[in-house]
């Protein structure tokens, strides 16, 4: 059956002058009325923004992450000079003082093992010289850190801030 036949049997309306236009005048309310109730219940989320709530140098991690070992929850990142001099390498593996931060909740724990990141994961993260400096990661429940909104800081803690020794 060809569309007007079909159109025709089932009654379809008549596409006039004023069918048109009020169907012009209901979509674009409803676009004011959709445009307008994103206006007024979007929040940003300031840890986008500004970061956890810490003393110290702060770098948000900026996505695409790198998947890790196929791994769901676990996932990689490069940056030129993040805490280059910092980083762990494979003559001192606990050298690392950054912390890792998801949204404004701090996880770990730090220098773990590239195979519990990518097993266990539970916020597990190290802080490591290849390739210049590669931050492996998990995020804090497993959920993927690529799609779950949240955001993922790298931070330098003040060292004055930090308990000293006797």
């Amino acid at each position: 059956m060809t569309i007007s036949i079909v159109l025709k049997r089932f009654g379809a309306l008549r596409w006039n002058r004023s069918t048109k236009l009020l169907c012009a005048v209901v979509v674009i309310a409803a676009y004011l009325v959709g445009t307008y109730w994103l206006k007024v219940s979007y929040v940003p989320d300031i840890y986008f923004e500004i970061g956890p709530r810490v003393a110290g140098e702060k770098f948000l991690l900026f996505r695409p992450f790198s998947k890790y070992l196929d791994s769901d929850f676990a996932v990689g990142t490069e940056r030129y000079n993040l805490f280059d001099g910092l980083a762990d390498s494979d003559d001192n593996n606990h050298r690392s003082t950054i912390e890792l931060y998801e949204n404004n909740k701090r996880i770990g724990p730090a220098h773990s093992n590239p195979l519990d990141i990518a097993e266990v994961g539970r916020g597990r993260f190290s802080h490591w010289r290849k390739n210049g400096t590669t931050v492996f990661f998990s995020s804090s429940d497993n959920s993927n850190p690529q799609t779950n909104g949240r955001a993922y800081w790298v931070v330098k803690p003040d060292i004055a801030d930090a308990p000293r020794e006797p």
